[in-house]
């Protein structure tokens, strides 16, 4: 555990202000959740994916369409790749994403780039065909299921893409 070396006081109907540092450190926006845990005498704050927290779901969805369309699958909330498919998962699962596919998840459009690099995170990025479709939930751009393939993407691809982000947001919202 880091300490950040501040301090600071509840008020009187229990509120704690995180430093603005701190949020700004964890890309935590105004209006996000936070998860709060007891540990021993600790009190933890962790960002809040609701992506994250369906793990298992995520899993097989990714497993599910690399199987079908023999590509690269991964499923990313707005901060981190929660859950990859293919031979990108030792390289990305877990890290950052780029500002560029955080913007690409903010306009909540389906984006197709063909044959071109894109920047995965900070420092890494992929060239082929790939597919960005955000997910939306309760009216939130929540993450995104990204395709990255050396081979054409389909209407069909796009199609079934799209099915696995409704999906996704759907089970969110119940």
């Amino acid at each position: 555990m880091k300490l950040a070396g501040i301090v600071r006081r509840i008020d009187e109907l229990g509120r704690i202000v995180v430093p603005k540092e701190i949020r700004k450190t964890l890309h935590i926006k105004n209006g996000e959740n936070l998860e709060i845990f007891i540990d021993g005498e600790n009190i933890i704050l962790k960002k809040y994916s609701e992506l994250g927290n369906m793990k298992e779901l995520s899993d097989t969805i990714t497993e599910t369409l690399y199987q079908s369309l023999k590509s690269n699958v991964l499923i990313t909330d707005t901060d981190k790749f929660i859950s990859i498919a293919g031979p990108l998962k030792n390289k990305y699962l877990g890290l950052e994403i780029s500002e560029k596919i955080l913007k690409y998840i903010n306009d909540r459009k389906i984006v197709t780039i063909n044959n071109k690099e894109l920047n995965m995170t900070k420092d890494k990025s992929e060239k082929g065909n790939i597919i960005i479709s955000p997910i939306i939930s309760n009216g939130d751009a929540i993450g995104s299921v990204i395709v990255i393939s050396d081979k054409e993407i389909t209407d069909n691809n796009k199609n079934s893409i799209n099915l696995l982000t409704t999906i996704l947001a759907k089970h969110i919202e119940s």
